[in-house]
């Protein structure tokens, strides 16, 4: 599938169904926050047992407390998860309102307008200046250097700090500043997805500027979502993938829950605890029945009925159970969340984690995974060496005409044996040196 990019053309790019420029980082939406926020909370195994304890505690035959002992707590603990899951997206949506709501400048109908990012069309000529972000994928039209040259950086896409060289198409080389608000023109292009690596497409200008000549395209005549135009005074490119049709926005993904080391340490330690307290109750349970049967019938403060319902044997080890159900504390999981947010706080709070060239303090996006900042297990770099080996094989050489080693061996074995003999010959006239100055010494 293709997808055909009019250049400056509002009213072909209308007749086209494309994707609008704004991104969405947002977990939520209005309608489905609760069902989905309660889904996730639900998915762990501490609070699949509060709940299962909660519910035991509505049947008033075996619970010894008040059922709203349980569910008040319960509902209290929840309600502050999905209030600290409501803020962290809720600023998420700030976020994205930002750089939704980003003035840029564009060419349409061949006068360059201030407007905001979000609504860049596919098609429209994006006019940036240097340390200006990207806000959609572009194909280069033009740029300040004389060889259309300009210096991007591309750490959002792939955490390379170092600057990469994106080059104008041949078709556009030695077009005129002011003409470049009134180019016309047609890119070929495949429909979005995430390769960052790779853009195979083709440029058609119209006349006057190109005569409907064919010009290939690449990725090095792109310039992606999120990176940054340094060392060049301005660039322009026409936008062909908008939104969540970029590149970028492609490798986004569904946003999944997030379990820190001490979350998931938590739901192991609660299901052996589970485990154990199964035990317990069965065994506590059996011995109940049997004694109800055998020693409290003949009591005769003890009155039970002769005939009881089926679920009488399921009466006594459901009350051991509840009583049990302490050796998991439920105010955890509230205690827990309260101190991932006020850690959070701190890390806002942290005058010397400002960056002294830019003056940006720091800022905890996401409240639930903040303590796995102390609990770094590996660090992993792709320096060259550190993750790839580098040998240097000395595979070839010529000595006095003779060839040694080749393309698939190496060559220090093939001269093994050549510096064994020279070794050998070196000693050998070491020893006639020796003799013969010992013969004159003593001659």
């Amino acid at each position: 599938m293709k997808r055909y990019v009019y250049i400056n053309d509002d009213e072909a790019s209308r007749q086209q169904l494309y994707c609008v420029n704004r991104i969405s980082n947002r977990k939520y939406t209005v309608l489905n926050f609760l069902p989905k926020n309660l889904w996730e909370q639900f998915s762990r195994f501490m609070n699949q047992y509060f709940l299962l304890i909660a519910c035991l505690q509505l049947w008033s035959l075996i619970t010894p407390v008040n059922p709203a002992s349980t569910w008040g707590p319960l509902i209290f603990i929840f309600a502050v998860s999905a209030t600290k899951e409501a803020w962290d997206d809720y600023n998420r949506y700030l976020s994205d309102k930002k750089a939704n709501e980003k003035e840029v400048w564009v060419v349409r109908q061949g006068i360059k307008k201030h407007i905001q990012a979000q609504d860049i069309h596919v098609g429209n000529i994006v006019w940036l200046r240097e340390n200006d972000e990207v806000p959609c994928d572009l194909v280069l039209m033009g740029t300040s250097d004389p060889q259309g040259l300009c210096y991007i950086e591309t750490s959002a896409l792939d955490g390379e700090t170092d600057l990469k060289t994106r080059v104008i198409p041949s078709a556009c080389m030695g077009i005129d500043f002011e003409l470049l608000h009134k180019i016309k023109g047609l890119v070929e292009c495949p429909n979005p997805d995430k390769d960052i690596r790779r853009f195979d497409a083709n440029l058609r200008l119209f006349p006057p500027f190109l005569d409907n000549d064919v010009c290939p395209l690449t990725i090095k005549n792109t310039i992606l979502q999120s990176c940054y135009l340094r060392n060049t005074e301005w660039a322009c490119g026409v936008a062909v993938y908008t939104g969540n049709e970029t590149k970028l926005g492609m490798s986004r993904g569904i946003p999944e829950p997030k379990l820190t080391a001490v979350d998931a340490m938590i739901d192991k330690l609660t299901g052996a605890i589970f485990v154990f307290q199964i035990v317990v109750v069965m065994v506590l349970g059996i011995a109940g029945n049997v004694w109800k049967d055998t020693e409290a019938r003949k009591q005769w403060y003890v009155q039970y009925p002769d005939k009881g319902p089926w679920y009488e044997l399921l009466v006594i080890p459901l009350r051991f159970e509840l009583l049990c159900s302490i050796m998991i504390p439920i105010s955890i999981k509230v205690s827990l969340d309260l101190v991932k947010s006020l850690y959070a706080k701190f890390i806002d709070w942290d005058n010397e984690m400002i960056d002294l060239e830019t003056g940006i303090p720091s800022h905890a996006t996401n409240t639930a995974i903040s303590e796995d900042l102390g609990q770094v297990e590996y660090i992993l770099t792709d320096k060259t060496g550190t993750l790839t080996e580098n040998r240097m094989i000395f595979r070839r050489c010529c000595i006095s005409g003779i060839f040694y080693g080749n393309e698939s061996g190496d060559a220090l074995k093939g001269l093994a044996w050549l510096f064994i003999f020279i070794f050998f010959l070196d000693v050998l006239f070491f020893l006639v040196y020796c003799t013969l100055k010992l013969s004159i010494c003593l001659g």
